[in-house]
């Protein structure tokens, strides 16, 4: 069971409560096409923070860094200049204050093992 928080500051007081001592901090995109974006493909970037708290139950925060219409390049889509330097910025960030909390960090995301995320990295 995943339960998610509002606040970065929420999960990591409830992962000190619970003792835990890595965490997961990932950025995550999301390709958009259809009808809200008229067919053109935009990029949805999320920086995730998860970490798990027993065999069955794991916490999830996810920071919104923005959208952008995707550069198409000959090896696919490519996240806007823009976008990527707020990514990169969202992510030390959160790393920083995650590292601060006294957590180790690792690279990647926890999910249900039945669960999809259709997201990438670039």
């Amino acid at each position: 069971m995943k339960l998610l928080f509002d606040s970065l500051d929420a999960l990591l007081a409830e992962l000190r409560d619970r003792k835990a001592e890595i965490v997961r901090v990932s950025p995550a995109l999301e390709l958009d096409r259809g009808p809200r974006t008229a067919g053109v493909p935009q990029l949805v970037s999320r920086v995730l923070v998860t970490a798990a708290l027993d065999d069955h139950h794991w916490v999830e925060w996810r920071y919104w860094v923005g959208r952008g219409i995707a550069d198409i390049t000959p090896s696919g889509f490519q996240l806007p200049a823009a976008l990527l330097t707020r990514r990169d910025r969202a992510l030390a960030e959160v790393s920083r204050r995650v590292d601060e909390a006294g957590f180790r960090i690792r690279e990647g995301i926890l999910t249900h093992d039945q669960g999809v995320m259709d997201t990438f990295r670039l």
